[in-house]
């Protein structure tokens, strides 16, 4: 099987990406002579953003054809099923036009030929965007991408969507759209990828990475009780170090920046939990565990095995928890659930709904019930999966080392089939190509209903 992407542009040095705003392809000439992908830092420094659309090159298995070849190629009997690929980039406010920079809806810069084709041709949409989740994900946005696509004509089945989502689908079905959605974890693959990579280096007396064989030995060691790291302000996250810091700060491994302090967080926040001496403190102080610059991390590397080891259950405290959009809910998990998995750690999830169902049923993981209440994973509403959070939080802390320990004891084979399962995904999946595409059911879906395969 091959899949064929067509774009608009195709230049002496690589293809643009489709609905790139026109009047950035002088900036892209002038950074780097069209090599779209290395111009990025001169975009930034010259519009103060990151693009809208991207070349992501998560299909690199597949052939990249101009359009004006596409057309040739089917006027002369050539007849194969292409793709009209989009691949929304930074945020989904700069895909909807949102922001003063990007101030048009990226798909208005589809071209009339592209349109042409998928209406009346071989073509399909292909909206790609993996790289990040989340906000945006509203109503609205998606609304304005179904008015756009039958507005046009595009029939519902020659669009296909693969997002980092796990309820997008559901959420699209409910909208009585028919798109054609394949939810795919990015950031599962790449920390697999990434964590393989530090084992092979050799020696595990440095690895960075928690073996199972770290965890045995440093199961009778004294801990913390949790690990909470924490970077931008998000509601979810300061409910979570309050309650830490209620229970005794000291008694966990936390992280937060000051620089980060964000007042209407705050002001939320205070309307369920007067902690004023918590607030005063994540406002004037800063506290690291392992990186002392919080500003200049991603949550891609920067990985200790050492703050793992040393607690025992990791809060994990997703991007995502309170929904922008009640009724269009995000499904979104970044690379963050994937840590303690990596390190061999048991976690609370702090993220949204049925996601812990969802590593369960989509990747074969397992998780931590009855030694964890799991029960706040299947609870919609926001507040009340807070408040069962924090209960299991509460629980935990007051139990005392030697049930600790046996806490750890009766949840070591699962903590020890998650990693295995974890490294094997990037083992199984990839051989040499980019860890970021699951070929295999990729191009299943793809592929789907299409009967002429070259």
């Amino acid at each position: 099987m091959n899949i064929i992407l067509g774009y608009d542009i195709v230049t002496y040095n690589g293809v643009l990406p489709n609905c790139l705003d026109p009047k950035f392809i002088p900036t892209i000439y002038e950074a780097t002579k069209f090599i779209y992908n290395k111009s990025h830092l001169y975009f930034n420094e010259k519009w103060g953003v990151d693009y809208c659309v991207n070349n992501s090159n998560d299909f690199n298995f597949s052939t990249k054809k101009s359009l004006l070849d596409i057309v040739n190629d089917r006027k002369n009997g050539k007849n194969y099923p292409w793709f009209y690929i989009i691949e929304p980039h930074s945020g989904l406010d700069s895909f909807f036009g949102k922001t003063q920079v990007h101030n048009k809806f990226a798909l208005d810069f589809m071209s009339d030929v592209a349109i042409d084709e998928i209406v009346n041709y071989n073509g399909k949409l292909l909206i790609n965007y993996t790289i990040d989740g989340g906000l945006g994900i509203t109503t609205e946005n998606f609304q304005r991408v179904v008015d756009y696509t039958r507005g046009k004509g595009i029939s519902d089945n020659k669009v296909y969507l693969i997002f980092s989502d796990f309820k997008l689908k559901e959420n699209l079905k409910k909208l009585n759209i028919n798109y054609k959605v394949f939810d795919h974890n990015f950031y599962l693959k790449y920390k697999s990828h990434e964590f393989n990579k530090i084992i092979k280096k050799g020696d595990n007396n440095k690895s960075t990475v928690a073996s199972k064989y770290d965890f045995i030995l440093k199961i009778d060691s004294d801990k913390k009780d949790f690990l909470l790291l924490t970077r931008h302000f998000k509601l979810h996250r300061i409910a979570l170090l309050s309650q830490l810091h209620k229970l005794g700060i000291d008694n966990s491994l936390v992280s937060w920046e000051k620089t980060y302090y964000n007042h209407s967080v705050v002001e939320q926040l205070l309307k369920f939990d007067n902690n004023d001496e918590f607030i005063e403190l994540i406002k004037n102080t800063s506290k690291t565990i392992d990186v002392d610059d919080l500003t200049n991390i991603m949550g891609i590397g920067f990985e200790n095995k050492d703050m793992y080891l040393n607690t025992y259950l990791s809060i994990v405290t997703e991007s995502i928890f309170f929904q922008d959009d009640i009724n269009f809910p995000s499904g979104f998990l970044s690379e963050k659930i994937w840590k303690p998995i990596g390190h061999c750690q048991p976690f609370i999830l702090a993220g949204p709904s049925r996601s812990l169902n969802y590593i369960k049923e989509r990747y074969g993981f397992k998780t931590f019930h009855p030694f964890i209440d799991e029960t706040y994973d299947t609870v919609d509403d926001d507040y009340v999966r807070l408040n069962l959070i924090k209960n299991e939080i509460i629980k935990f802390s007051e139990k005392t080392k030697e049930e600790k320990k046996e806490f750890l004891d009766n949840v070591k084979n699962i903590c020890f089939f998650n990693q295995e399962l974890f490294l094997k995904i990037n083992n199984n999946s990839f051989g040499e190509i980019k860890p970021n595409v699951d070929t295999d059911k990729i191009l299943k879906f793809l592929f789907n209903d299409i009967n002429n395969i070259i």
